[in-house]
């Protein structure tokens, strides 16, 4: 149920994005008939409508933001009640051995609901960004088309369809970070989706150990890690650094934005370890096979993106109400981009998912 609702909120985000690229394509039109002379005036007229576009912008908002707000909060709650019903299973060792059940304290659920707390914040505060921003990328077309025009570089038409496909390759951010980075809304959602998803992972896990006074904990492995997480898969690690027999968690990457297991991307597991009950599960992947499968992983992504940014570019070229030549040459790059996908999915033998290169459910 938590893989729905992950997947759900990511299409619902998709459609937003969708709809406010269309919303701007609507107000920025196609330019044609537009010249050299006309093109101030035109400028300043298409500014007057920004008003009209905030107001249509905060209704395409209005219609998920609500859905999006309460997907998440049932998304934390199905993955915390999974991590903490998937540690007992992975325990029952612990029960075997005479360890007595100890239900989970406060601590856990006080912990599920700052994660709660914390993923409506960054919900509401990609709301807001995604309407300001919208805002400045139909300035920012508007600007740079009739900046075109009047230096002689193209006509007003042609300079229109080039800037909007750039935005709708973009997309539209959902939050500049402290490098000046801008994150586009579907990958930024992605990410929280990710980082969410990891932190109640961890956040529940450590919680039943701390419940339980587990010190010890293992690594997964998994073929495809990344490179620098190699090195740490299958190993048992120390929580708290005072065991003699084995090394500090705080020695590995542990605790970093891309360190083992707390990783955004890391798909890593920590498992509790007790000594002379539990049984050591995990070995280390071979190296070289690991990475190559985790190059593979990423250059899918990379392709399902692509199919992505050619299909919104269609999409806001069609609310522009662009030639029916423009519209085929959308077509046959996203055809083109398939065709790409095809090619390594045959190539690499790995499974293609259709559902990733869509645009909305």
């Amino acid at each position: 149920m938590a893989v729905q609702s992950n997947i759900f909120i990511e299409q619902l985000y998709q459609q937003v994005e969708l709809e406010m690229l269309q919303n701007i394509g609507k107000v920025i039109g196609n330019g044609e008939g537009v010249n050299k002379d006309g093109v101030t005036q035109w400028r300043v007229a298409k500014l007057s409508q920004l008003g009209v576009l905030r107001n249509d912008q905060i209704k395409v908002l209005a219609k998920y933001s609500g859905m999006s707000v309460s997907e998440i909060t049932k998304y934390i709650n199905e993955l915390g009640a999974a991590e903490i019903e998937a540690f007992e299973g992975r325990n029952e060792a612990l029960v075997k051995a005479g360890v007595g059940y100890v239900p989970p304290s406060n601590n856990v659920y006080d912990r599920l609901l700052a994660l709660e707390k914390q993923s409506k914040d960054v919900m509401n505060m990609v709301n807001t960004n995604m309407l300001t921003f919208s805002n400045q990328a139909c300035i920012d077309i508007l600007t740079k088309a009739s900046t075109d025009v009047l230096t002689g570089n193209s006509t007003l038409n042609q300079s229109l369809i080039k800037v909007a496909g750039e935005w709708a390759e973009s997309g539209i951010p959902a939050i500049i970070d402290k490098a000046g980075k801008k994150w586009s809304s579907e990958a930024y959602i992605s990410m929280v989706l990710r980082s969410t998803q990891k932190n109640v992972a961890v956040s529940m896990q450590e919680g039943r150990m701390d419940d339980y006074d587990i010190d010890l904990i293992e690594i997964s492995s998994h073929a495809g890690s990344r490179p620098s997480h190699v090195g740490y898969q299958g190993n048992i690690y120390s929580r708290s650094g005072k065991s003699k027999k084995y090394p500090a968690l705080s020695s590995t990457s542990y605790g970093e934005i891309d360190g083992i297991v707390t990783g955004i991307n890391c798909s890593h597991q920590e498992y509790a370890y007790v000594e002379g009950v539990s049984t050591k599960r995990n070995e280390p992947f071979d190296k070289k096979e690991s990475e190559e499968k985790y190059i593979q992983s990423q250059r899918q992504r990379h392709l399902e993106r692509n199919i992505r940014k050619a299909k919104k570019e269609r999409a806001m070229l069609d609310s522009m109400e662009v030639k029916k030549e423009e519209l085929l040459i959308a077509d046959e790059k996203i055809e083109k981009r398939k065709r790409e996908m095809a090619k390594f999915i045959k190539e690499s033998g790995r499974t293609r998912r259709k559902q990733r290169e869509n645009i909305v459910s």
